[in-house]
């Protein structure tokens, strides 16, 4: 499967072409309805493959299949808003029904036809989108991505009594997570490889971006994906941690490492120029989105403070305006300086950093989900 999620990690990222090449909100719209399309299509994959023998030759079938679909899906992506909104749709919705037809298919009918009613729903709204572009298209895409990502919350008494391979869903979304910031890597290098000649600031900016993005692997391995594995292991209902902190919580991560990418293709190419309010922005929020989720996840379910990650999110908010004001070399440091500082806390000191233990996470998954 590792093979099926490269392919998809590399639909998933080519988002932020569509991020960079839209100014404004207009921009975070349009790569927010793709990316929730492309990426739940993958959670569904994910798990229904953890659920069933992926080594047999039907099943190896469908997962070439959905790979060759997702890399039409791929090419389409960056001009999914202009002339190849036909191409993106259509693929969507042919990947969507072969999920349905050939892997949900053996789930009991009552999911079958849940899942079943989600592609009915999808598959006109994206076609119809397509054919009329536009404002409409935004809108009838952000509907069936809408109801495709709400599908947990509104069928929760459905799919509550779900069980899984705990270990193997978890490190598929750590696979996710792992290929992601592969492509985070790619989208420092790649501005930089196109450069006539490499000046000190071109090397140090390079650095920085690198000690950032590992700032954020370590902040995910380190204690991060130990903690999610025990905590659904020992949930009374393991849909629900499944569905909050595995699905929705990686699609807020994946986000943040779409805006990071899109944000250090601009810095990165002019490390010596201040980066302008919408780089700072990206790569600000983006690293907030990273860093926070955890902390929201604790504070929802333990009410306890993750002193770390808010007080490192709370640093990169501020440095949104100071990023405008400061070349992209300053501003990229600053961001690692925070994150490399973040993870010495709660590698260090857990206590006041802190940090969640197993066996708190696991008395409320033991009561709660």
């Amino acid at each position: 499967m590792l093979l099926f999620d490269l392919v998809y990690v590399f639909l998933i990222t080519e988002v932020s072409g569509v991020l960079r090449g839209e100014p404004g909100m207009l921009g975070v719209a349009r790569a927010g309805v793709i990316l929730a399309l492309v990426y739940w299509q993958w959670v569904l994959v994910s798990v229904q493959t953890s659920l069933r023998d992926m080594s047999t030759a039907p099943n190896r079938f469908t997962v070439m299949l959905l790979m060759l679909v997702a890399m039409v899906s791929a090419a389409a992506v960056p001009e999914a808003f202009n002339d190849r909104a036909t191409v993106l749709a259509v693929s969507c919705t042919a990947s969507r029904f072969l999920i349905t037809g050939l892997l949900a298919r053996s789930e009991n009918s009552r999911a079958f036809r849940m899942d079943l009613l989600a592609s009915l729903i999808q598959a006109p709204l994206l076609i119809a989108g397509a054919i009329v572009g536009g404002t409409a298209q935004l809108v009838l895409w952000a509907g069936a991505a809408l109801y495709e990502i709400s599908g947990p919350l509104i069928h929760s008494r459905t799919m509550r009594t779900q069980r899984y391979d705990v270990g193997n869903v978890v490190e598929r979304f750590g696979l996710l997570i792992i290929v992601a910031l592969g492509e985070t890597i790619v989208s420092i290098c790649t501005p930089q490889a196109e450069l006539s000649e490499l000046t000190t600031a071109d090397l140090a900016v390079l650095v920085a971006a690198f000690v950032l993005v590992v700032g954020l692997w370590w902040a995910y391995f380190h204690r991060g994906a130990a903690l999610m594995e025990h905590y659904i292991a020992n949930a009374a209902v393991p849909f629900l941690p499944v569905r909050n902190l595995l699905a929705y919580g990686h699609l807020v991560l994946v986000a943040g490492l779409i805006a990071i990418a899109a944000g250090f293709h601009h810095v990165v190419a002019d490390p010596h120029h201040p980066a302008d309010a919408r780089s700072a922005a990206l790569l600000c929020a983006g690293t907030i989105a990273f860093l926070a989720m955890f902390a929201v996840v604790r504070l929802r379910n333990i009410h306890r403070v993750y002193v770390s990650r808010m007080v490192a999110s709370g640093i990169c908010l501020l440095l949104i305006p100071v990023g405008m004001r400061v070349s992209g070399l300053v501003l990229v440091s600053a961001l690692a300086a925070v994150a490399a500082a973040q993870c010495a806390w709660e590698t260090l000191a857990p206590r006041s950093a802190g940090a969640p233990e197993r066996d708190e996470l696991a008395a409320v998954a033991a009561i709660r989900g």
